[in-house]
């Protein structure tokens, strides 16, 4: 099977980053498996026997699309394709019908979420998805929505969470009331996280338990909206700063290394308004970190309220801080739902499970072309 896939992040050109080892793997599953992704600079580079990177550039993004278009024709044209898998139900996907169509290919379209669902992007998911050869997503919450909302065939769905590699050894629980106890957050700084609310519950939390810190880890456009967070309190707006939090929140920046924040916090917090799945709240709970975080992504699925964490309702600062200062105060809650948490994320499917259900999907593809 030869797979030709559509994709966003421009990583799988760096030979260090994690994508690039996934991306192998795909490839041993399979007889050919080349990526073509937008980059600054157009570049080529092959991973492996199996495996070649297509960096394709362009002024703008709908020239870039058209780009990565008329380079996937010309890659069919040269050697059968069996799947054209892309990673997102939009322009990407609109691109990858049209060669799945004019070549009588298998269309597989990958949901990690629904970022930016709106306008022309909302017609075209909505009229891709029921159509696609098979769809691959990362939650139960995503499959419910593909057959509910969209009428996606459940036949054609393949639910692969995303991998990522679990601790064998837990992280010491540090019982602690409000002595440093460290909140920690991870991800791009993004409106769509809403880390707003983390801030604005931690200008209460700080007021009953003074050394309570937040680390925030990531970088993004909302950095410098975080730095200067404007609280409002009594109907006025005063400045993080003038609410004495900076010695109590922490802007980390990008890190490389995970592990020693993960090692060192007391509690996991996410706040996002939406996730597909929330990767971040997995590598934390497989460090036996007790986990707060909004109903997205894999809560339900991972993280049942009460049992393996708190899940509280999107844009809540009451049940937010409601459920930061239980875990301050009880140090055996907090034990006994990291532990859950680690327990849970042990029970997900494996490195071998992942790339088996990967081929799974392909195959399935294969077997449909696309239809109008």
């Amino acid at each position: 099977m030869k797979i030709l896939s559509l994709g966003l992040d421009n990583s799988v050109l760096d030979k260090n980053s994690s994508l690039v080892q996934r991306v192998i793997e795909f490839g041993n599953l399979v007889e050919k498996y080349n990526v073509i992704v937008p980059v600054g600079q157009s570049q080529e580079i092959e991973l492996s026997g199996r495996v070649k990177i297509f960096g394709v550039a362009g002024a703008g993004k709908i020239f870039k699309l058209f780009r990565i278009y008329k380079l996937a024709k010309g890659l069919i044209e040269r050697e059968r394709y069996d799947v054209i898998t892309v990673q997102d139900a939009y322009f990407l996907a609109l691109a990858g019908q049209r060669l799945a169509k004019k070549f009588g290919l298998g269309l597989e379209i990958q949901i990690h979420g629904w970022e930016k669902f709106c306008g022309w992007r909302k017609i075209i998911a909505r009229y891709l998805l029921p159509r696609a050869s098979a769809v691959r997503v990362v939650s139960q919450r995503l499959k419910r929505e593909l057959i509910n909302k969209f009428g996606v065939e459940e036949k054609k769905i393949t639910m692969v969470p995303i991998y990522s590699e679990v601790r064998s050894q837990k992280s010491e629980v540090r019982s602690r009331l409000g002595d440093g106890f460290v909140f920690l957050t991870v991800g791009r700084l993004v409106p769509v996280k809403n880390i707003n609310l983390q801030i604005e519950a931690m200008a209460d939390i700080v007021k009953i338990y003074p050394a309570t810190r937040l680390w925030i880890v990531g970088d993004g456009p909302e950095k410098e909206n975080l730095k200067f967070k404007i609280v409002s309190l009594r109907e006025t707006t005063r400045r993080v700063e003038n609410l004495k939090l900076g010695n109590n929140i922490k802007l980390l920046g990008w890190q490389n290394d995970l592990t020693k924040y993960y090692s060192q916090a007391d509690a996991f917090l996410l706040t996002s308004n939406y996730e597909g799945w929330g990767l971040t709240v997995i590598e934390a709970a497989s460090f036996g970190l007790a986990i707060v975080m909004t109903d997205v992504g894999c809560a339900g699925e991972v993280i049942k309220n009460g049992e393996s964490g708190f899940v509280v309702p999107v844009g809540d600062k009451v049940a937010l801080k409601q459920a930061m200062i239980k875990l301050i105060e009880d140090g055996e809650l907090r034990k006994k739902m990291g532990e859950a948490a680690r327990q849970a994320v042990l029970k997900l499917p494996g490195k071998e499970q992942t790339l088996f259900l990967y081929l799974a999907s392909w195959q399935k593809a294969a077997r449909h072309t696309f239809k109008l």
